[in-house]
């Protein structure tokens, strides 16, 4: 692993010095010297330069030090993650490809659509969808160590692309560095975004410190010498050094307690380093002794770490001169979790060599507990930064964004129209296409998380009947499918009546069935034959849900009439036809959903029909009931290509 604390080596002209960089490396320069030659642009070099120098600073690994060097490059495709693996590995390419996919949350509109109907916070679904890409802590890491390189380059931006940064950082990435402890990463984003955002607040505070700047720091050196002093006596090791305290984090002081900047308690400050947790302990005691503490200011983060792991002990007391003068007490590995945070102690090998594939789930699982430090408060209109409460976990949701780059979180499984009908009930009802991430899909696929979904809409409102057919799998939200069908009762009576009637007779038909829709509308508990016709018309009572009716108990004398001519109630091999348009692998998909199904093939043929563009498959099947049969047919019809399927 390349270590280096150095700052990056720079030109006369202020660029980053690529070859005085890779001088000081040693070991590990190989990779870090051919992802360089990848890079052509002098500007994209000195991005991934800024990047890598801090990924060594917290002692990353040479991988995800290569992948940090060359993501900017390949954000904007002047590098393939293809010619990365082949030139560096297929380990740093990897790392690039995720990475990529966690770029596009800087596309993202972090404002609130008042339009989404039902929409939480963009913010947090920003969040939940950076939580949910990252499979690798790295990602993550270099993710952040990117944006605060971004971050100090807006400085030269236009004004609202440096605001829209700021906020950025500020809302979904200074959390995130602050659950995963790298306090290296987390500071600088809340600083600079401080900066960037309320630029008079943070001239305020910084003129206000820069003011009693001598006088400070010569009370915190009298405070350092004679606490150094003390803790020898006490026989206790340790280092102690003052501690500059960050802008933002004092404004947001002032902020919550309504305070001036000279009532802040932790403005000076003071930091012990021991061995050990006990002399963390005498270290309080010894502290304690030589200056009246403050009660209500202190907090032991040792016996209570943070959510994110942090561990120290917070003390503030009346010190030299009469001023307030807070105290950190932490050991020497406690410290370092505290600058680095995750990237003190993951190695991404355990130590007997095994994967770690668990604790990056159980890190994972963490990450997505967004708790208090979350919460900025830059609420004005201008800057709608504040997040109050914690947010909901995550689990069984996906986060799939507009074409816009609003973020959309939705129920596991949802479809394309699922989605239409979470952006507007109109836009649902005009649906008649989805394009995902720019390719046309089926209505009914899955979505995934990072997904971008484009809804194509028609000049009228046409839902179809088939949407509501559960096996067919178009909506798996009860909103959309609430919305389908409360168009569908507005409809003309006679419409849904006949609606039914023409479901139930092509189900017949397939089946090779007649029915008596009378008798089976009485015991099916409908009141007669239109209100069991209007409700399957409208999707309150699908065709299937009759059958499988039928199929809950012995059939009476009238039900017989359901079941084909000559057979058992209880069914065994059946033929099924099926035809379609010929093309390859037609008989393997048809093959795999019944696999899937669990149903066991007992025949099968295929021939080709003149001219040789048309297919017909012949199957025979064991099934237990009329039912199960149905649904075969069902799932075969889904198939692509496939034009017709019925009993032979």
């Amino acid at each position: 692993m390349v270590k280096i604390r150095d700052d990056l080596p720079r030109g006369a002209d202020g660029c980053p010095d690529a070859q005085a960089w890779l001088a000081k490396l040693g070991a590990g320069r190989r990779p870090l010297a051919a992802a360089l030659d990848l890079i052509d642009d002098a500007a994209l070099k000195g991005h991934g330069l800024d990047v890598a120098h801090m990924l060594l600073q917290l002692e990353m690994d040479t991988d995800a030090v290569a992948a940090g060097l060359l993501y900017e490059a390949a954000h904007v495709g002047a590098v393939a993650p293809a010619a990365v693996s082949e030139r560096i590995g297929a380990d740093v390419a990897a790392l690039l490809e995720a990475l990529l996919r966690v770029g596009r949350a800087d596309a993202y509109e972090l404002s609130d659509a008042p339009l989404l109907h039902g929409a939480g916070s963009q913010v947090e679904n920003i969040r939940h969808l950076l939580a949910a890409l990252i499979d690798d802590p790295r990602v993550a890491v270099i993710k952040l160590a990117e944006r605060v390189v971004a971050l100090r380059a807006a400085k030269d931006a236009p004004p609202p692309t440096r605001e829209r940064v700021a906020a950025e950082a500020l809302r979904v990435f200074a959390p995130l560095a602050g659950r995963l402890g790298i306090g290296q990463l987390k500071w600088p984003l809340e600083d600079l975004a401080f900066r960037y955002l309320r630029p008079d607040d943070y001239q305020r505070v910084a003129a206000s410190l820069d003011a009693r700047r001598e006088e400070r720091e010569e009370q915190v050196r009298e405070a350092v010498a004679e606490l150094r002093a003390r803790l020898g006596s006490a026989g206790i090791d340790a280092q102690v050094v003052g501690r500059a305290k960050h802008l933002y984090s004092i404004w947001r002081k002032m902020r919550r307690k309504g305070i001036d900047v000279s009532e802040v308690y932790d403005v000076q400050a003071v930091r012990v380093v021991v061995r050990r947790p006990p002399e963390c302990y005498a270290t309080l005691g010894v502290v304690h002794t030589a200056w009246p503490h403050i009660p209500r200011e202190f907090d032991d983060y040792i016996a209570n770490p943070k959510d994110n792991g942090y561990r120290s002990i917070h003390t503030a007391v009346i010190g030299p001169a009469g001023k307030v003068l807070e105290v950190q007490i932490r050991t020497q590995e406690m410290d370092k979790e505290s600058e680095l945070g995750v990237c003190a102690h993951w190695g991404y090998k355990d130590r007997d060599g095994g994967s770690l594939r668990s604790r990056k789930m159980q890190w994972l699982a963490q990450l997505l507990e967004w708790h208090d430090d979350t919460q900025h408060p830059l609420d004005d209109a201008q800057h709608p930064l504040d997040d109050e409460g914690d947010v909901e976990h995550m689990a069984g949701r996906i986060y799939v964004a507009t074409p816009q780059g609003h973020v959309i979180d939705m129920a596991e499984g949802a479809t394309p129209l699922d989605f239409a009908y979470r952006i507007h009930t109109e836009v649902g009802h005009r649906c008649v296409g989805a394009r995902v991430d720019g390719r046309e899909a089926p209505l009914n696929t899955t979505l995934l998380t990072g997904q971008t979904v484009e809804v194509l809409t028609g000049a009228a409102e046409a839902p179809r009947r088939e949407w509501l057919n559960r096996d067919a799998g178009f909506v798996k939200t009860a909103r959309a499918r609430s919305k389908i069908q409360a168009w569908l009762r507005e409809q003309l009576a006679e419409s849904n009546v006949k609606a039914g009637e023409a479901l139930l007779e092509d189900t017949f038909k397939r089946l090779d069935l007649s029915a008596d829709l009378d008798v089976l509308a009485r015991d099916a508990g409908f009141g007669g034959r239109d209100e069991m016709l209007t409700a399957v018309g409208i999707g309150d009572c699908h065709v299937i849900d009759l059958l499988r009716w039928v199929g809950a108990k012995p059939p009476a004398a009238e039900q017989l009439s359901l079941l084909p001519q000559n057979a058992a109630p209880a069914l065994s091999v059946q033929g099924i036809s099926v035809s379609g348009r010929n093309r390859p692998g037609l008989l393997r998909d048809v093959s795999s959903v019944l696999a899937g199904m669990g149903i066991d093939v007992a025949s099968a043929a295929a021939k080709l029909i003149e001219p040789g563009d048309r297919a017909n498959i012949d199957l025979e099947v064991r099934v237990a009931d009329v039912l199960q049969l149905a649904l075969v047919i069902d799932r075969i019809r889904r198939v692509p290509s496939v034009a017709d399927v019925r009993r032979a």
